[in-house]
């Protein structure tokens, strides 16, 4: 989960988030209606379930498969405002016990179920480093705010480079859970307003309150999907309309006026709006936006012309029994398939391949033929609950749920427990300070072995993503500017130096705080999260676009004034990029964002030293030293990465090499990173990442004498 704009990552398929960071799936957990099954309905929700996990399996494929989960919200939006208005015309009320008591029979069985086994799943086959981010997931679900969890993490770098979790779909239930919550209580009160007022009347006081929070959400949608995308995809405000477009559906007349040849057509119109959106639609759509409303507007089509009978119309087709019995598993199958997915490499030690996928889809439709006959149908039919006062169905769905919630918190007590033990076996190995530890294995000058360090994971990776850079003081704030020093204090006749860049910079603070602190020089760090400085303008979602371009216009200005920095250290993610100008192309951008953003530097720097980014790890790699640990085998050789995939060229060392001033140097740690073959997770008995691609600060400590080296043998005194 992008981050820029988040849609999930396909395990196996090197796809990173939109974001990610995300995550595509909607289910609609909707009943039939009450007076039979509609057969366009039951195909919309086969066609809506069959793009999203097409979308999961082979996204090339279908590139927009997760306007199936819009489909969905609109199915939903008219079931739930239909049933709802024939309880009113039928009684003149509505019974919110009852209405919330028949969701939770027909929704909690099965996706707690499948919460349950995930939990399950998650402590037999999924190494420790991720139960934390797993159980977090778990309990967000449980407690139906997966969406809104999701939504915080989009907006955070730290969860940029994160796997999916195996209920991170939960978010669209998320929202038709919160969309049962309200919806019921807006029509209740229209009814309140309107008691002793005619049906039209009610009917017309209902479309304006309904239609005026979809427009307003529809209008929101839009706006916050321009400004904000990754957390928009999420929100239940963005994505609310979407569901009362439908409900807005349900309250027009429903007596068939149009011909059956017109409704066919409109039909075919619908079907083809969505098929549109689903192949032409990319992870680079702005969504949901306005462009939502595609496949949104396509549903409310095929479910207003029904089933007309004229020839020509699609109703054969969509009477066809194997969509409309997928359209009846249409949620078991939405809550089946992507934990399996998510899972099945922890399973199996390897990414997806074809024929994984094509068993990953019988499994899906054989356990959800399974959760249907055994576990969604009895439940919702079941006397006990179906005969007695609602209560018993609160009560039962609150046992269950309380008792997921205390295994999701057994899970992250672990985790914790592990984080605990594990600070404290660092704290020891540390203050032994071991032979050859960290990078010093890797010293060119000198072969040093510790046989001792071969089977040994400092900090573990449990421990690691939690540890934070190495510390400085914030000695100046304003605006988007945050100054922090570290190493001597400023004093006359000390020199200053200042390590500059995107979160990458902040990583090479452990190693240049050795540097500082040996020649007593005082160090200034400033950073900006997935902000490289550059003259061209990063490609991230907004606002961190326009705080980025913000940040680099204050930095600009504070070194002007300050002319005692005479020695800057950046550093930059390597894959970081950059808005690329008309006839240029994007490697090119990025290497002449960088050359001029460093030669319209004041005079008054003299040293301009850029460290060569890192290599980068697979997702999976802490999992597999985790696992190399448990079993006493050489994490750093068995989760090693070949060079050629992990060290990906870096445009600013590119830039640095030939941008013709001579104040611009580089700074090469790769000898100590990698070999000629292979990069690896685990040097000297150190934990080379905290995540994919940012280095541990204890490893990057022990860096901090061979950038010394560097900077002397560039004549840096």
């Amino acid at each position: 989960m992008d981050l820029t704009a988040l849609r999930f990552a396909h395990p196996g398929t090197g796809a990173t988030p939109r974001h990610a960071r995300s995550a595509q799936a909607g289910a609609a957990a909707a009943g039939a209606p009450a007076h039979g099954i509609r057969p366009e309905i039951q195909a919309l929700r086969a066609l809506a379930v069959s793009l999203v996990v097409a979308w999961h399996l082979w996204p090339s494929a279908v590139p927009g498969g997760f306007v199936g989960v819009d489909v969905f919200f609109a199915i939903s939006g008219f079931l739930i405002t239909t049933l709802l208005l024939r309880e009113v015309e039928a009684s003149g009320r509505v019974s919110l016990r009852d209405f919330w008591a028949r969701r939770a029979r027909r929704i909690l069985p099965a996706a707690l179920t499948v919460v349950g086994a995930c939990a399950l799943a998650t402590a037999l086959l999924v190494p420790v480093t991720d139960w934390g981010r797993f159980f977090g997931d778990f309990r967000a679900s449980t407690l139906y705010v997966q969406n809104w969890h999701l939504a915080a993490q989009a907006v955070d770098y730290l969860h940029a480079s994160d796997g999916p979790s195996p209920v991170q779909h939960f978010w669209s239930l998320a929202v038709e859970e919160q969309f049962y919550l309200v919806w019921p209580l807006v029509i209740l009160g229209a009814v309140l307003a309107t008691r002793g007022r005619s049906d039209r009347r009610r009917r017309l006081v209902l479309l304006g309150a309904l239609g005026s929070i979809t427009a307003v959400s529809l209008a929101y949608g839009i706006a916050h999907t321009r400004s904000h995308p990754a957390d928009a995809y999420f929100a239940t405000t963005t994505r609310g309309w979407e569901l009362g477009a439908g409900a807005l559906l349900a309250l027009l007349p429903q007596r068939e006026r149009s011909p059956a040849w017109v409704r066919g057509l409109l039909s075919w119109i619908g079907l083809a709006a969505i098929g549109v959106a689903a192949f032409a639609y990319t992870n680079a759509t702005p969504f949901p936006g306005l462009a939502a409303a595609l496949p949104v507007l396509g549903a409310v089509a095929v479910i207003r012309a029904g089933a007309p009978g004229a020839a020509g119309a699609p109703t054969p087709l969509l009477r066809l029994a194997p969509l409309q019995r997928l359209g009846d598993l249409s949620y078991s199958v939405y809550l089946w398939h992507w934990p399996l997915i998510v899972l099945a490499p922890y399973a199996l030690h390897h990414d997806l391949d074809t024929p994984t996928r094509l068993g990953i889809l019988m499994l899906t439709l054989l356990l959800s033929l399974l959760s249907k006959a055994l576990i969604e149908d009895p439940v919702r039919r079941a006397r006990v609950l179906t005969r007695h006062r609602a209560r018993w169905t609160f009560v039962a769905a609150a046992t269950a749920s309380l008792s997921l919630l205390a295994l999701t918190d057994l899970g992250t007590h672990h985790v914790q427990a592990e984080i605990h033990h594990d600070a404290q076996v660092t704290r020891r190995t540390l203050a032994h300070k071991p032979k050859c530890f960290g990078a010093a294995a890797r010293d060119p000058r000198r072969t040093c072995v510790n046989a001792k360090l071969t089977r040994t994971v400092v900090p573990t990776p449990v421990q690691a993503p939690k540890m934070d850079n190495a510390p400085c003081k914030v000695v100046e704030s304003s605006g988007r500017l945050r100054v922090c020093a570290f190493g001597a204090a400023a004093a006359p006749g000390v020199r200053t130096v200042a390590l500059i860049g995107d979160s990458h910079a902040s990583h090479w603070r452990s190693a240049l705080d050795a540097v500082v602190k040996a020649r007593g020089w005082r160090g200034l760090s400033i950073t900006h999260t997935s902000c490289p400085y550059s003259a061209g303008t990063a490609i991230i979602p907004e606002p961190a676009r326009t705080e980025c371009v913000q940040w680099k216009a204050q930095l600009k200005t504070w070194l002007g004034k300050h002319p005692e920095v005479d020695t800057i250290f950046f550093g930059e993610h390597a894959t970081a990029t950059v808005v690329a100008p008309r006839g240029r192309t994007e490697w090119e951008a990025q290497v002449r964002g960088y050359q001029h953003a460093w030669t319209a530097l004041p005079a008054s720097v003299h040293h301009v030293l850029v460290f060569r980014d890192n290599p980068q790890m697979r997702s999976a790699t802490l999992g597999c030293v985790q696992r190399a640990l448990d079993h006493h085998a050489d994490a750093g050789r068995a989760c090693a990465q070949p060079r050629a995939r992990a060290l990906p060229r870096d445009p600013a060392a590119v830039a640095a090499a030939h941008v013709g001033d001579p104040r611009v140097r580089t700074i090469d740690l790769t000898r100590l990173l990698c070999d000629r073959r292979s990069c690896f997770p685990v040097i000297g008995g150190a934990l080379v990442y905290k995540d994919i691609h940012h280095l541990t600060s204890v490893f990057s400590a022990t860096l901090g004498p061979y950038v010394e080296r560097q900077v002397t043998a560039l004549g840096i005194r």
